[in-house]
Formats: C-alpha cells, sequence, structure tokens
C-alpha cells in the first residue's frame, strides 16, 4: 500500500510540474483527488487492510492528498502572479 501511495504521489507531482495551464491543474486534481480519483480509490480500499494498518494508511493517504494540494495550489499562484 505504501509503494502504491508513493507511486501515486510522484505521479501526481510530475504532472502538476509539467503542467502549465489552469485547465490542466484541474484535470490533474479531479485524477488524483476527485470522487473517482487514484486516492479516493485507495480510501475505498480500506475496508481491505488490517484493522491496525488503517490509522497509518488513512494517515498517509491524507499527507500525500495534503501534499499534491499545497503543490498544486503553490503552482496555480504562481500562474496567477505571472499573470499581473
Amino acid at each position: 500500500m505504501k509503494e502504491k501511495l508513493e507511486h501515486i504521489l510522484s505521479n501526481a507531482m510530475s504532472q502538476i510540474e509539467q503542467s502549465g495551464e489552469l485547465d490542466k491543474l484541474n484535470e490533474i486534481r479531479v485524477a488524483f483527488l476527485g470522487k473517482k480519483g487514484e486516492l479516493t480509490s485507495v480510501l475505498k480500499s480500506m475496508k481491505d487492510v488490517a484493522p491496525e494498518d488503517r490509522p497509518k494508511v488513512g494517515q498517509m493517504v491524507n499527507e500525500a492528498r495534503a501534499k499534491i494540494e499545497r503543490k498544486r495550489k503553490l503552482l496555480l499562484s504562481a500562474n496567477s502572479a505571472r499573470k499581473k
């Protein structure tokens, strides 16, 4: 599970870094954080995780979500600053 989360996080970060357009950033947000996103699917699969491991996995998912959002917002603010 940890490897899967690391893969999702690195994939999301590289896509965010490569995107330069606002629309693309929103597509990335939906693909990873949306209702049918990759991180959401990991949360849905929590039922398959051993009960004693669930808090740790949940924390890793939340940290990955926060990192993706932070990176996305940073890029959004950088883009809006460039346009001014």
